[in-house]
């Protein structure tokens, strides 16, 4: 029997950074933002259903790991029935600076 798939949730600061990534893109090209936050969403599925796929980054937060989706870093924990999207940034942005906790 197939295990039940785990639950997807965002962060608050997850969602406030897919709308800054869009707003950013979207100054120049509004079909262009949309398009790569519906592909970042996409491969949100991808985690939830793989999540060991992403890298740990533990000395980041513990039980924090990444994926990438083109230039774009997934931040993500997962339990036995959820993913949780900590933060989506670009990743040429340092990390260390940033808040991996849940707000």
């Amino acid at each position: 029997m197939a295990e039940p798939r785990r639950r997807l949730r965002l962060t608050e600061s997850a969602e406030q950074d897919l709308t800054e990534i869009w707003s950013f893109i979207a100054a120049d090209n509004r079909t262009a933002a949309s398009k790569l936050v519906r592909e970042i969403e996409a491969r949100f599925e991808t985690v939830r259903d793989r999540p060991e796929i992403g890298s740990r980054r533990d000395r980041l937060a513990a039980g924090l790991r990444i994926h990438f989706h083109r230039d774009y870093a997934l931040y993500y924990r997962f339990t036995d029935i959820e993913v949780i999207i900590v933060r989506v940034m670009h990743g040429a942005r340092d990390a260390r600076a940033l808040r991996f906790g849940e707000p």
